[in-house]
């Protein structure tokens, strides 16, 4: 799955069928894992390295600030392709809590309905698990299932690191599997 920026007509440009070269993003891979968390792995695309800020810029504007997805086929087609490269690769299926940050864009949410296609986890949200008073039958379910944490766009990596060690303290062997859409995977090594 390619994407391309078009200089001359400033778009972007998707190609579902093929990589090339010049794509401004790409699949972290087989999971990078984040080591400070144990048996924690973060799944995503990130930009490429000869990617310029304003390109950048402009692939974060489209995929954050999106408030049509209806009018955006090529960015849901790509939020499809990317959920079942993730299901590919994780298997959507051993997940039952999916932790989404708590304004959710429309991506985030569409990203979310898409999960279900796959399974119907339990959804909460970033406040849900930073909570000091958290509810107990969430306490419940993130001692006993794996964990998914999806986000559209990961910036800093802070709140991530936030539920991480709230997750790890409420159980130390469940798997975590963050998903971003577009990120950085060195984001929690840099925070650790």
């Amino acid at each position: 799955m390619g994407v391309t920026y078009d200089n001359e007509k400033q778009m972007l440009v998707f190609d579902f069928e093929h990589d090339g070269v010049e794509d401004i993003v790409k699949l972290t891979g087989d999971g990078y894992q984040v080591e400070a968390f144990g048996k924690c792995f973060y799944y995503g695309y990130e930009f490429s390295e000869q990617v310029d800020s304003s390109v950048r810029s402009a692939f974060i504007k489209y995929v954050k600030f999106n408030d049509n997805l209806q009018d955006s086929p090529d960015l849901t087609q790509f939020i499809k392709k990317a959920v079942d490269n993730l299901h590919k690769k994780i298997n959507l299926y051993d997940y039952n809590l999916v932790v989404m940050p708590e304004s959710s864009s429309k991506v985030n949410q569409y990203m979310s309905r898409y999960i279900y296609r796959f399974a119907q986890p339990k959804l909460c949200h970033v406040r849900d698990i930073l909570n000091p008073q958290i509810d107990e039958k969430l306490c419940a379910s993130i001692r006993q299932q794996n964990v998914l944490v999806i986000d559209d766009v990961t910036t800093s990596g802070s709140t991530l690191n936030e539920i991480l060690r709230t997750l790890r303290i409420l159980n130390e062997d469940n798997e975590i599997t963050i998903f971003s859409l577009i990120g950085r995977k060195d984001l929690m090594a840099e925070a650790v």
